[in-house]
C-alpha cells in the first residue's frame, strides 16, 4: 500500500532444497504513481544463503526486463535481453532487488542474533546494509497477544522496518519515508497494530552512520553544526559561514524535494554514491561570500520528528523551512533581511508558500518544480512512459492513462482513511495547485529546468514564469538547461532508469555558476 491504498502485490514460495540451498520464487505486481511493474522473479541461493542465480522477466514501466545473473566463485555475469556483460559484485554480498520483497528475509537471515547490534551485511546492488534485531513487538490477535520479531534495515538515507512471525516467516516490510508498507494478507490486522507501534516508536529511529559535513581543505568558509528548533522537535544540520566578506552575511536556506533526504539531498541509488547537489551548491554560494543553511528532514539524520507526523505535508516542511528562517534571523552574524530559499523539486512548491507569508524574504530559487496539481504531474510522468513505447496504440495508451487516473483518483478517496501513514502528505501531493501561490509572490524569482526532465516536465517551468509575470511580478528569471534532467545532471533521454547509468554525477558550473550570479545581486553581497 502507498499512503493507504493499495496499489499492487506480490505473490511468492520458499522452497528449501535437499542440498540446504533456498529456491524463492515470485510475482510482484506495481501500479505506483507514474511507475507500473510486473516482474517474475526467480533467486536462488546456496546453503550459505548467498545468491547463486537471479532472474527476472517481465515488465517495468513499458519497458520489457529480461535478465539472468550468474554468480560464480570469479565474477558474475548479467546476461540482460540477451547481451551478457561481466560486472563485478562485492565478496559475500546478498540480493536487495528492487521492488522484490520476498528476498529481504534472504538477506535478514545473515543476521547474527547471538552477536547483536548494528551488523554491515554486503548487498548489490546498492552496497552494504545495516541491519539490527529492533527487539520484540506484540499485538493482540484474536483475543490474546502474538508475538513478532522486528529488525531495522538501513540503506543510504533509507530505513525499512520488518516484522516476522514467530516462524520467521515475513509478516509486514514498511518504509515509513516513502509511505510505503507491504503486509501479508493474512495478517492485516496484525499488521496495522504493528505500523501503530512504529508510528509512536518512530523518533527512535536515525541512520546509524553520520556523514562528514566538513568544508573541503583549503575552503574560504566554515561549517557549523547547529540544531534549529522546529516546534515539537529539532533539526540537525550545517551552516556554511563565508571565510570573506563582512558580518552580518546574507544567507541562503535550502529546501530538499519529495522523499526524507539528508541535508546534501544524496540518492541511495547504484551510480550515484558521490552525488551532493545540495553540498555543491551550498559549497559554491559559500565561497561567494553567501551563507548557506541546510538540514536533514524530519527524521533523518540528526532531525527529530517523522514522515508518520499529522503535520508532515508539504505546508508541513514549509513550516520546517519559516523556523530555518527565524532561526537565522536570531543569529548576529546573519542579516536577517537579506535571506534567500532554494528549492528543488517538492522544495520548489513549498519556496513560494513561505515567500507569500514572509515579505523579508529576499529571493527565490526554484529548481523543476511543479506548476500543476499532483494528480495531473503523476499523469504526466506516466504519459511520457507509455509515448515512448512504440509497442502500444494510442486507444491502448488512452486506456491506460485512463485506468492510472482512476487509480490515483481512488488513492485520493483513500486518504481519508486514519491511522494511515503518509495519507496527508499524499492528499496534499495530489490536490495542491501552487499556480495561485506562484502569482502572489512578489520577490525575484529564479526558474531553473531541465529539458530532459521526464520526473517535472519542462513547460512547468514556463507556466511558473508566465504566472509570476501574470501576477505582477516583474523580476523573474526563466533559465531551461537542453540536455539536463531532473537531476540537473546531463543525460540522453532524462528517464528515471537512466539515473544510475550517468557519465556526470556532479553539478555543472552553468548551474552553480547561474545560480550564484543571480542571488549576487539580489542579496547585495558586495555591498
Amino acid at each position: 500500500m502507498l499512503a493507504g491504498a493499495r496499489v499492487g502485490q506480490e505473490r511468492f514460495e520458499v522452497k528449501c532444497q535437499p542440498d540446504g540451498g533456498i529456491i524463492g520464487t515470485g510475482r510482484t505486481v506495481l501500479n505506483l504513481p507514474g511507475v507500473t511493474s510486473d516482474l517474475e522473479t526467480v533467486v536462488e541461493l546456496g546453503s550459505n544463503l548467498l545468491p547463486k542465480r537471479v532472474r527476472a522477466k517481465g515488465t517495468s514501466g513499458t519497458t520489457a526486463v529480461d535478465q539472468l545473473l550468474v554468480i560464480g566463485t570469479s565474477g558474475a555475469t548479467m546476461t540482460s535481453n540477451g547481451v551478457a556483460q561481466q560486472i563485478t559484485i562485492p565478496a559475500g554480498a546478498s540480493y536487495l532487488g528492487s521492488n522484490v520483497y520476498y528476498a529481504l528475509p534472504f538477506l535478514v537471515a545473515r543476521y547474527d542474533t547471538v552477536k547483536g547490534g548494528d551488523q554491515s551485511i554486503p548487498a548489490f546492488p546498492g552496497g552494504s546494509v545495516m541491519v539490527n534485531r529492533a527487539g520484540r513487538d506484540s499485538v493482540p490477535i484474536g483475543g490474546r497477544r502474538t508475538p513478532f520479531q522486528r529488525y531495522t534495515l538501513q540503506l543510504g538515507a533509507q530505513r525499512a522496518t520488518l516484522w516476522f512471525d514467530a516462524s520467521g516467516h515475513i509478516v509486514v516490510v514498511a518504509v515509513p519515508s516513502q509511505r510505503f508498507v507491504a503486509i501479508r494478507e493474512d495478517m492485516t490486522t496484525a499488521g496495522d497494530a504493528l505500523m501503530a507501534i512504529l508510528e509512536a516508536d518512530i523518533a527512535r529511529y536515525r541512520p546509524v552512520t553520520a556523514s562528514d559535513y566538513a568544508p573541503p581543505a583549503g575552503a574560504s568558509f566554515r561549517a557549523e553544526e547547529v540544531t534549529v528548533p522546529a516546534g515539537r522537535f529539532a533539526l540537525g544540520g550545517t551552516l556554511l559561514i563565508p571565510g570573506r566578506g563582512k558580518s552580518p552575511f546574507p544567507a541562503v536556506v535550502m529546501i530538499t524535494g519529495s522523499g526524507q533526504q539528508d541535508r546534501d539531498e544524496a540518492l541511495a541509488l547504484p551510480g550515484l554514491e558521490k552525488f551532493r547537489p545540495f553540498r555543491q551548491i551550498a559549497e559554491a554560494l559559500a565561497a561567494r561570500g553567501i551563507a548557506v543553511l541546510r538540514v536533514d528532514d524530519r527524521g533523518v539524520g540528526r532531525s527529530g520528528g517523522s514522515a508518520l507526523d499529522n503535520d508532515a505535508t508539504t505546508s508541513g516542511y514549509a513550516n520546517d523551512t519559516r523556523a530555518q528562517v527565524a532561526w537565522l534571523r536570531a543569529r548576529p552574524d546573519i542579516d536577517g533581511d537579506r535571506i534567500a530559499l532554494i528549492g528543488h523539486s517538492e522544495g520548489a512548491i513549498i519556496a513560494p508558500l513561505v515567500a507569500v507569508s514572509d515579505p523579508r524574504i529576499v529571493a527565490i530559487v526554484l529548481l523543476a518544480g511543479t506548476a500543476k496539481p499532483g494528480i495531473s504531474v503523476s499523469g504526466e510522468q506516466y504519459g511520457y512512459m507509455l509515448s515512448v513505447d512504440s509497442s502500444t496504440t494510442a486507444e491502448q495508451r488512452a486506456k491506460l492513462l485512463a485506468d492510472q487516473r482512476a487509480a490515483l483518483e481512488g488513492m485520493l478517496s483513500a486518504t481519508t482513511a486514519k491511522g494511515k501513514p503518509g495519507v496527508a502528505w499524499m492528499k496534499e501531493f495530489l490536490t495542491y495547485d501552487p499556480g495561485p501561490t506562484i502569482r502572489q509572490v512578489k520577490q525575484p524569482i529564479l526558474v531553473l529546468q531541465g529539458a530532459k526532465d521526464r520526473q517535472v516536465l519542462a513547460d512547468h517551468a514556463t507556466l511558473l514564469a508566465q504566472g509570476a509575470r501574470e501576477g505582477g511580478n516583474r523580476d523573474v528569471t526563466l533559465r531551461v538547461f537542453p540536455d539536463l534532467n531532473h537531476l540537473f545532471l546531463p543525460a540522453l533521454t532524462g528517464a528515471f532508469a537512466e539515473y544510475s547509468h550517468l557519465s556526470v554525477t556532479s553539478l555543472g558550473d552553468d548551474v552553480l555558476g547561474g545560480i550564484g550570479d543571480w542571488l549576487a545581486p539580489r542579496l547585495r553581497v558586495d555591498r
